[in-house]
């Protein structure tokens, strides 16, 4: 974020704060450096006293959270915190992309005070709640259309992401083209010399150096163009190739397992779908700059994420009864939003997901000598070993019991 940036933020910083009575928390993300929280702050503020865990609470990482996840959903993001209070945020992205920053508006009680006393998770802050301003969430939704209306204007959105997205796609195809005229006809069209390319690239990540990698980015798409002649099968191998190993470095470099083994799924459905050379190039590119930023950003902020803490959840209480009433519960949100942005960032809705995780560990329980399948089904949640065998089937093809068999060589039961 630039110097005449922040200036911006803090002018419009005062007008928020002012007008709505709410505190208005601003994140400056340098390139070079960790995020920050800027500008006037009021040491007074109820998320600096806050007594939820004063082990792991950060207004930063909740700030920057607010504001990556503002940059995914084009531009703004209300979500809670662990106290059951409402935050709005705008991002303000750089020349390049990324997120340098934005404004938070919160805490801020959604409906009524009352109502968010009577389901604190700890005691001790009920007086000050009762005193926090309180809209509806019609007035929060107007809130957070304002500021992201003036994020837009202070880093003007708009016109720099559509001239970035031209310079982006001119820059992949001019690095991919012009590595023809020097590599076609080189030694350094082989496979050794790509794999050097990409190990500097994984390097890179691992190391933290983040303007290395996305220099090198463009220079092993142009590698794997040229090695693989332009064909776009042999691309999409090289490119699944590379996948798997930038989702890797990218988890040893700190960025959220889960999310990572999303995103690669997701990414390896969209290649096996490409048709076209050029737009393969910069589409994945796009995809590296993500894995890139995980790396990076998101992993500073991973455990203030919605999704992170209900598979987290689901994972540790799985042979409990588990119902979207209960994980809505447990992260602050109605169960209509919970199950639409769990169903946005999983792919799939929580019942798959709650499904999958069962059958997962009942897997690894059936590969255990001495455990009856009606104690794996008790132990992984499901009502009856009727069911489970049922669910299990369903999932895998075969019943618990061949695939004990499988395993085993022999009828264990």
């Amino acid at each position: 974020m630039t110097d005449q940036i922040l200036e911006k933020c803090k002018k419009y910083q005062n007008h928020f704060s002012e007008l709505f009575k709410i505190p208005c928390h601003i994140v400056c993300s340098p390139s070079s450096s960790a995020p920050v929280l800027c500008g006037s702050e009021n040491s007074d503020c109820f998320c600096h006293c806050c007594n939820y865990d004063s082990d792991h609470h950060d207004l930063l990482a909740t700030c920057f959270y607010g504001c990556n996840e503002a940059n995914r959903w084009n531009g703004k993001y209300v979500y809670y915190c662990p106290m059951g209070l409402v935050f709005v945020a705008s991002s303000i992205t750089s020349e390049d992309h990324n997120v340098s920053g934005g404004l938070v508006l919160g805490p801020i009680v959604m409906g009524e005070n009352q109502d968010v006393v009577s389901d604190l998770p700890v005691t001790g802050r009920e007086e000050e709640i009762l005193k926090l301003p309180s809209y509806s969430p019609k007035d929060i939704h107007h809130i957070s259309e304002l500021l992201c209306c003036v994020a837009s204007e202070i880093s003007g959105i708009d016109e720099q992401k559509y001239r970035n997205l031209l310079y982006d796609q001119e820059q992949v195809l001019k690095d991919i083209y012009m590595a023809k005229t020097f590599y076609e006809d080189s030694a350094s069209q082989n496979a050794e010399s790509l794999l050097s390319y990409e190990k500097v690239l994984r390097a890179a990540v691992l190391q933290g150096e983040k303007t290395v990698a996305l220099d090198m980015l463009n220079e092993v798409l142009a590698r794997v163009y040229v090695y693989s002649n332009y064909d776009i099968n042999s691309i999409k191998a090289r490119m699944l190739e590379m996948l798997v190993i930038l989702s890797r470095a990218t988890i040893e470099a700190g960025a959220d397992t889960n999310e990572i083994f999303r995103l690669s799924e997701s990414y390896i459905m969209e290649i096996e779908r490409s048709s076209d050379v050029d737009q393969l190039a910069v589409w994945i590119s796009d995809i590296v700059r993500r894995f890139i930023i995980q790396a990076f950003d998101l992993a500073q902020v991973k455990h203030s994420d919605v999704v992170y803490k209900v598979t987290n959840y689901i994972r540790k209480n799985c042979h409990e009864k588990l119902t979207l009433d209960i994980l809505a519960r447990e992260v602050f949100l109605s169960k209509s939003y919970l199950s639409s942005i769990f169903k946005a960032e999983t792919g799939v809705s929580l019942t798959e997901y709650i499904a999958n995780i069962r059958i997962e560990k009942s897997k690894k329980l059936l590969t255990t000598e001495g455990v009856a399948i009606s104690e794996i089904a008790q132990a992984c949640g499901f009502k009856d070993q009727s069911y489970f065998s049922k669910v299990f089937k369903k999932e895998t093809g075969i019943s618990p019991k061949k695939y004990r068999k499988n395993y085993f060589g022999v009828d264990m039961d």
